[in-house]
């Protein structure tokens, strides 16, 4: 069991992967990391686990309600890259009920859990967008995940890589109350 998220990027992107191998990516993280936090804090199964192309599904976990779409979360790994239809629908739409709810982003210096609006401001203005207008085809404008983070190092909502196991502890707990009161709200 992973038990902070320092210690997946010491052991997943720092040293890439096992033994150097290619970093597995942010379905490994969803499914290693997160998706037991989750469980741990509502003990719910997520209704979806990273629908990658899944039309309609607004983020990589996503909790139903009564039949219909009730929370999403997007994870990026070490580099926010949104596809033709996210940026659209997410950063260029206003309409927040097509947003995921949360946006977790994490690379080698640290971690990011901001709401949705949180993220989106702080995407816009990182990448200089100054005509958020529909793309056709490709990616949104990319961004590391690391480059984000240094722009808020020291908000509430970006924590940094431990340096020992007191701190990992720390910031963990930082980490899931975040979360906690994220899903919670």
């Amino acid at each position: 069991m992973i038990s902070t998220y320092s210690e997946y990027i010491n052991r997943y992107i720092t040293n890439r992967g096992l033994n150097g191998a290619k970093t597995p990516g942010e379905h490994h993280f969803v499914s290693a990391y997160l998706i037991p936090k989750l469980f741990a804090i509502n003990g719910v199964v997520p209704d979806y686990i990273n629908p990658d192309g899944t039309k309609g599904i607004i983020g990589d976990v996503v909790y139903y309600r009564d039949g219909s779409h009730h929370y999403g979360i997007e994870v990026k790994y070490e580099t926010i890259r949104l596809t033709k239809n996210e940026f659209n629908s997410w950063i260029v739409n206003e309409e927040t009920s097509d947003h995921p709810n949360l946006f977790i982003g994490i690379g080698t210096e640290g971690i990011i859990i901001l709401s949705w609006h949180d993220f989106r401001n702080a995407y816009i203005a990182s990448t200089n967008i100054t005509d958020l207008a529909p793309i056709v085809s490709g990616y949104g404008p990319q961004k590391s995940v690391n480059t984000l983070y240094n722009a808020g190092n020291g908000i509430t909502g970006y924590l940094p890589k431990a340096d020992n196991e007191t701190e990992s502890n720390q910031y963990e707990s930082q980490f899931i109350q975040l979360l906690q009161d994220a899903i919670n709200r």
